[in-house]
């Protein structure tokens, strides 16, 4: 798609798989080409009108020349930004700022495998305090019904 923005030339594009069905809407949505669903018979007509649509309408190179000049609308090229970092490299003597701090950690801090043990820890913890406080709330329960029956017993037994 670059190569075709990039040298005015709009598409007619066939998605196949993965995001090509993405791109190939965003092409249509922006009027720089036209999207052509493969098909196992493929309608020639179907092509031809997609072809000579894009060939004999002036919008679609007007529109990708826009977005050329948009993307080509930078300070610098990739090729000068490439040179300019590797010389900030370079002048800063390895750039040990730009370096990223986790590349020094321990693999469990990383993935942050303290803190999921850690919450893994303390939800086992929680739920068998529960479990037991549970527990002992209907031992309790069934206590205090055993000893009401047997109050009521001895009361009619007087």
């Amino acid at each position: 798609m670059e190569e075709a923005i990039f040298t005015y030339v709009p598409m007619l594009v066939m998605p196949f798989y993965g995001d090509q069905l993405k791109n190939a809407r965003i092409v249509e949505n922006k009027r720089i080409g036209k999207l052509v669903n493969h098909k196992p018979v493929l309608i020639k007509e179907e092509l031809k009108t997609a072809i000579s649509e894009i060939v004999n309408n002036p919008k679609y190179k007007e529109n990708i020349k826009k977005l050329a000049q948009f993307i080509k609308d930078v300070p610098m090229t990739g090729l000068e930004t490439s040179v300019w970092w590797t010389e900030y490299v370079i002048r800063n003597k390895g750039a040990k700022q730009l370096k990223n701090l986790a590349a020094d950690l321990p693999l469990y801090q990383y993935y942050l495998l303290d803190v999921v043990g850690f919450l893994i820890f303390t939800a086992v913890l929680l739920i068998t305090v529960l479990t037991l406080f549970i527990r002992k709330i209907v031992r309790y329960l069934k206590r205090s019904q055993v000893t009401s029956r047997y109050n009521d017993k001895e009361k009619k037994h007087q």
